[in-house]
């Protein structure tokens, strides 16, 4: 499996999770009983696109941050389990929205307004709705999760590209090789406002930044091999995720980063949603056409 998504679903729960099933007795429970689950079949009651036999296994990553989705990525897994991309979403990407719980559909609204509207289940309507694609699972992890995880990882190497000098994040690192804190590097992977043009396709460049060296510090580290600091892992992550029913265990998370272990080393693609400036207000963007709809169908 490539590096970059083993090591980003580590930190999303699911890779990590896999080393920890065989924990016995109470270490074991202790991790399950750490999960919490939404049932997507009781929550999205509208129609949803087919599960079709041969499509991609299509898994939304959702970073959560005071109540909000602040980081939204879909990884899809081809059918024959042998290669897999990434693709992020801009969170103020203007979308239609679908009718949630008691909350009805909005002609158009930001995309991760979703989340603020009907959590998890909100998000994973939205995103088939604008794509047209069956989403099978979820991860959604508590951004104070990740930053204990990196506190307890000593913190991250990251070249950057720029100084970074940002009072909205608390953010102030010079540009080259610097080491981030888990506070600095929520930051970081949060900034937008200093960098660029401000815009959230910068901060997405961020992540993706980060996601690399993070992948970097865990392939060059056996941190697996320690049973204690793979619990102290497995446990700060289990209590800061949320997943759907489908693979709300520690065998079901354990099966799926199974799969994607199966990844050969070059089988992985990032990519970001084709997008445009939304004419009515120029802070936003909207869905670019038709690449945004080929990207979808491209899978």
């Amino acid at each position: 499996m490539n590096v970059h998504l083993k090591r980003w679903l580590a930190v999303s729960g699911a890779a990590v999770v896999i080393a920890t099933g065989v924990v016995a007795g109470g270490s074991y429970w202790r991790l399950e009983s750490n999960l919490k689950t939404v049932d997507l079949s009781t929550e999205i009651t509208h129609p949803r696109p087919p599960s079709t036999p041969g499509r991609p296994l299509n898994i939304l990553l959702i970073g959560k941050d005071d109540g909000r989705s602040d980081t939204a990525m879909v990884v899809q897994l081809n059918a024959k389990g042998d290669q897999a991309r990434v693709v992020s979403i801009p969170r103020d990407t203007m979308v239609p929205r679908p009718e949630c719980g008691t909350n009805p559909p909005a002609a158009i609204a930001m995309f991760n307004s979703a989340f603020s509207t009907g959590g998890a289940a909100c998000t994973v309507a939205t995103v088939e709705q604008m794509s047209g694609i069956r989403i099978d699972h979820f991860v959604q992890i508590d951004f104070n999760g990740f930053r204990d995880v990196i506190d307890k990882l000593g913190g991250i190497d990251v070249t950057m590209p720029e100084a970074i000098d940002d009072e909205k994040s608390g953010l102030h690192v010079p540009a080259g090789p610097t080491k981030l804190d888990g506070t600095q590097a929520l930051a970081f992977v949060r900034t937008r406002y200093s960098i660029g043009d401000g815009s959230d396709l910068n901060r997405i460049k961020n992540q993706q930044l980060f996601m690399r060296a993070l992948s970097e510090k865990l392939a060059n580290e056996n941190w697996l091999a320690s049973p204690a600091k793979t619990l102290q892992l497995a446990d700060i992550l289990t209590k800061s995720i949320v997943t759907d029913t489908g693979i709300g265990s520690i065998p079901k998370l354990a099966d799926l980063a199974g799969k994607l272990t199966a990844l050969k080393p070059d089988a992985i693609t990032y990519v970001t949603l084709p997008t445009e400036s939304y004419l009515p207000d120029p802070n936003r963007v909207q869905p670019k056409q038709p690449e945004a709809d080929e990207l979808w169908q491209a899978a």
